[in-house]
């Protein structure tokens, strides 16, 4: 699952989580399937992306890593142990070590409080006993760490009176207050001007290298994934549809999402047009598909696909990738043409390197 040495244990541990959400009103009885069977694993001085389109459960797996929300099923474990932080004591405890960075560095501050007071009320509930001189030193060092300085320049400042970049950088410091082992970094650049994303980017690139954190990165952008993390996790509907060492899944994608995804930027050589378009709508996860629940969009679905979920194999290139077309399964081929023959995806009028690509991934498991 995790490329790591074997004698390298994770700081947090994620096994086969699932969250349900219960549905009110006309669907009372009924659940949001948001995250199904997620798998994945943080190592200290590391980056594990979590790519994926709006609603796909990406935050729903920062929320339950950070224990703001319960799991329904499957286990978290910190420094080997499972955590069990529902409240009190023992959340304290859990939060000490993983800390969560908001999306919405507007909201996540009180308007109403200092620099000062966020950042001196976060190190006295995570440190007692400083007071006076050593928490005026305390929340001075805080604003240093993430080149807010000079610091006495911000202290006595408002939220609203910080730049949204220079905001985040108040969160990332109130989440520092802690000393954590683990950052969940919840989409942390995607409400910031363009020419200030790159800071903050850094500035979590030098804790993790320079403090050996462990963190999570969400996002739905990819190239700033294949910039920052080491690894990267695909998820589409709630589930993990591929994993593997960032530079492979973001320039050799090998799920027919991803590829979706990688390719859905606009070409600078043809700007009129999207590549690789995915066909219908995202599924309800209320209702979600039987099966593979990227086949109701996805161009080389087969009966197959709608009859079990696909299992993850390893593609030649590296990356783990949950889709029957890298299984030798007899079922795992195109129906088309007028006549509905079947054809292998080696029949199709496809790119050349897609079919090489797969081509070269079923000869892993031949």
């Amino acid at each position: 699952m995790n490329e790591q040495s074997s004698d390298e244990s994770p700081v947090l541990s994620a096994k086969n989580i699932v969250k349900h959400f219960p549905v009110g009103g006309l669907k009372r009885g009924k659940v949001v399937h948001a995250t199904e069977d997620v798998s994945l694993d943080l190592y200290a001085g590391k980056v594990v992306a979590l790519v994926g389109e709006s609603g796909s459960g990406k935050s729903t797996i920062a929320k339950l890593l950070s224990q703001l929300v319960p799991i329904t099923s499957g286990t978290i474990e910190l420094n080997g142990v499972e955590a069990h932080a529902a409240s009190g004591r023992k959340f304290k405890e859990y939060t000490n070590q993983v800390q969560m960075i908001f999306q919405d560095p507007f909201g996540s501050l009180n308007s109403i409080h200092t620099i000062r007071y966020i950042l001196g009320r976060a190190l006295q509930i995570h440190k007692r006993g400083l007071h006076g001189a050593k928490l005026e030193g305390a929340v001075i060092e805080l604003l240093q760490r993430v080149k807010l300085t000079p610091a006495e320049r911000y202290i006595d400042k408002f939220p609203h009176e910080l730049s949204g970049g220079q905001r985040q950088r108040v969160s990332i410091a109130r989440a520092l207050a802690a000393d954590p082992k683990v950052l969940l970094a919840d989409e942390p650049i995607s409400m910031l001007d363009v020419s200030i994303r790159l800071g903050i980017l850094n500035l979590l690139k030098d804790l993790r290298d320079n403090e050996g954190i462990a963190i999570l990165y969400i996002t739905h952008d990819v190239a700033s994934a294949r910039y920052f993390a080491d690894e990267t996790l695909v998820m589409y509907a709630g589930r993990v549809i591929e994993r593997g060492k960032s530079e492979m899944v973001t320039q050799h994608p090998s799920h027919p999402y991803t590829d979706l995804l990688v390719n859905s930027a606009p070409d600078p050589d043809s700007l009129n047009a999207l590549r690789g378009e995915a066909h219908g709508e995202a599924p309800s996860l209320i209702d979600p598909p039987s099966g593979c629940r990227f086949r109701t969009r996805c161009p080389f679905a087969t009966d197959l696909c709608a009859q079990e979920v696909p299992p993850t194999v390893k593609a030649a290139t590296g990356q783990e990738v949950a889709c029957w077309l890298y299984t030798d399964h007899p079922g795992a081929m195109v129906n088309i043409g007028n006549k509905g023959d079947l054809k292998t995806i080696h029949d199709m009028e496809l790119p050349t390197d897609v079919k090489e690509k797969i081509a070269q991934n079923k000869e892993v498991h031949s």
